[in-house]
């Protein structure tokens, strides 16, 4: 990402420290082809699609074409599985400090426990009933809530945490951000875990790998090493599925669902959580993408150890489809609004090659939502021309519908 600037920042891939000796864990990202074999002065070039051998050029295929406008999910639609059991309250591992409105807990002196023998109407109250124990490791308490579980929420880094620089996300700032790795640990792009079992990404990042090739990881942050006060873990993933619509040469329906083999806790780590589905526009807000991303287009870009992050201001799509005009793409382009969605067009402020899948999240009422995907744009981080962005809330119905498979 630039700034995240398809985030402009100096180059990093000196810190993979592949074969140095020093011990520490680092994914790569595949040899990089030259761009002097593409032309991109007539169309726009396929980029971070799922090939390790060409993370060179961003992902700049387009949609064409007049489709109905985003959709709100009505109650017809098939429910969401539920992430956990539900219940009259939930406990979490959180940092020190970042518990809001805890449930009391029960006394150890007996009180509102013991029988009285003498009772009037006044007497002490029942202590809350909470869910059952839970263990928290690496620093973190025990936060007990009421009702079930809420997505969207992050959490301050936790004790011990490295600061962020400049660009860079806080240590935990994306608990939903997945990186997708080959099983040998090539960085392929990124996802939104949107339930226990389930990332949301790009399909263009994965319809055409094996299955048994790549993993998902979750809880990243350094990817140059394993000193974070909370560990990253890795999931295997036990079916992909590709939207029925998609169209790897233009990119239309780039939307896919990865079913992980396991389910992962959502509550014994602050910094692996879900991100909620959106049900409300976002546009004139601005919002935020993070990932590990390049740093510039082409081959002067260099993806990124440590998690960047971009504030990006969400635009309407006439808007965004006036700007793509004034590209190389010409005044008969037409941006798809039920495909597509737009962000940014301020200058070193991007995501960029490599980002592919992952989340673009807004905020409302302190709870996040995955709007979009990073999907394709022209070049990165240019003034004047925003990023295209998957429109998630157009596929609620089948993310939904998919989830109960």
């Amino acid at each position: 990402m630039t700034q995240f600037g398809r985030l402009c920042w100096l180059p990093l891939l000196q810190w993979l420290l592949i074969g140095s000796g020093l011990g520490v864990r680092a994914w790569s990202f595949g040899p990089v082809q030259s761009d002097a074999s593409q032309d991109t002065s007539r169309v726009p070039q396929p980029s971070d699609v799922a090939s390790t051998a060409n993370h060179t050029i961003l992902a700049r295929q387009l949609i064409v074409g007049t489709l109905l406008p985003p959709q709100v999910p009505p109650g017809t639609w098939p429910p969401v599985p539920s992430i956990v059991n539900p219940g009259t309250s939930y406990c979490q591992c959180v940092p020190p400090g970042s518990c809001a409105n805890p449930l009391p807990t029960a006394p150890s002196d007996g009180s509102g426990q013991i029988d009285i023998r003498i009772v009037n109407n006044g007497g002490y109250p029942t202590a809350p009933t909470t869910s059952s124990t839970l263990t928290c490791s690496y620093g973190l308490v025990a936060c007990c809530q009421a009702g079930s579980y809420q997505c969207g929420r992050r959490f301050p880094p936790p004790p011990g945490s490295t600061a962020a620089g400049p660009g860079q996300a806080s240590f935990g700032a994306y608990p939903w951000q997945a990186a997708l790795l080959t099983t040998a640990d090539v960085y392929l792009g990124g996802g939104a875990l949107i339930t226990a079992q389930h990332v949301l990404t790009a399909a263009h990042k994965v319809y055409n790998l094996a299955l048994t090739s790549f993993k998902v990881r979750l809880g990243e942050w350094d990817a140059s090493s394993t000193s974070e006060p909370i560990p990253a873990q890795d999931v295997y993933i036990s079916n992909v599925y590709v939207n029925p619509s998609f169209n790897p040469t233009n990119l239309q329906n780039d939307v896919a669902i990865l079913k992980l083999s396991t389910p992962v806790s959502l509550t014994s780590k602050s910094t692996v959580g879900t991100v909620c589905l959106p049900t409300t526009s976002f546009v004139g807000q601005r919002c935020w993408v993070a990932g590990w991303g390049k740093n510039d287009f082409g081959a002067t870009g260099a993806y990124q150890a440590i998690e960047r992050q971009v504030d990006v201001p969400l635009i309407p799509n006439a808007n965004c489809q006036a700007a793509l005009q004034a590209t190389r793409l010409g005044s008969s382009f037409v941006l798809s609004p039920t495909s597509f969605i737009c962000a940014g067009g301020e200058a070193g402020k991007d995501a960029c090659t490599g980002d592919g899948g992952s989340p673009l999240v807004c905020t409302s009422n302190g709870v996040w939502y995955v709007v979009g995907l990073v999907a394709w744009g022209i070049g990165c981080a240019q003034a004047g021309v925003p990023g295209v962005y998957v429109n998630v809330g157009t596929y609620l119905p089948w993310i939904q519908t998919t989830l109960t498979l």
